[in-house]
């Protein structure tokens, strides 16, 4: 009996957490469309470092890594890749372990005033600090990007 009342429990804890009354941020987006059309961002590297250096100034982030969802090391733009994949995927596991339906792990170092996003995609961990936080879709763009760029990179 305490179990089904516990499932139930949790199924409207999760349906009432799960509220988003956020709205589009208008001038962000103008201020990131302005920033875009002031600089040109040149992708068309070899070098998997390089195109994610390109990348960190592109989506104005500070790190990224990418691994796998074990916690193997894919590619970073850091010398710690290792330790961050490992720490990155054992967090990721953990929370959505104890929250199944989660997408993105966000993390907010009050220390350093920064942000840790992990974000899975295509059987990768995106591991994204930043001193903002970044949106969805914004993780997912550059996901994408990332995505392309290594398929692209392992059909050569």
């Amino acid at each position: 009996m305490f179990k089904g009342a516990r499932k139930f429990l949790k199924r409207v804890a999760e349906r009432l957490l799960d509220i988003d009354d956020t709205s589009v941020p208008a001038s962000h987006l103008r201020m990131f469309e302005d920033y875009l059309g002031k600089f040109e961002f040149d992708t068309s590297t070899a070098d998997v470092k390089q195109f994610l250096n390109v990348l960190k100034r592109k989506h104005l982030v500070d790190d990224i890594v990418v691994a796998s969802l074990n916690g193997s090391a894919i590619a970073s733009t850091n010398g710690n890749s290792v330790a961050s994949a490992v720490s990155g995927a054992a967090l990721y596991n953990y929370v959505s372990s104890e929250l199944p339906k989660s997408e993105t792990v966000m993390i907010r170092s009050p220390s350093t005033n920064s942000w840790h996003m992990l974000f899975p995609c295509n059987r990768k961990l995106y591991i994204v600090k930043a001193s903002s936080d970044l949106s969805i879709i914004e993780l997912k763009a550059l996901a994408n990007e990332i995505d392309k760029f290594l398929i692209g990179k392992a059909a050569n």
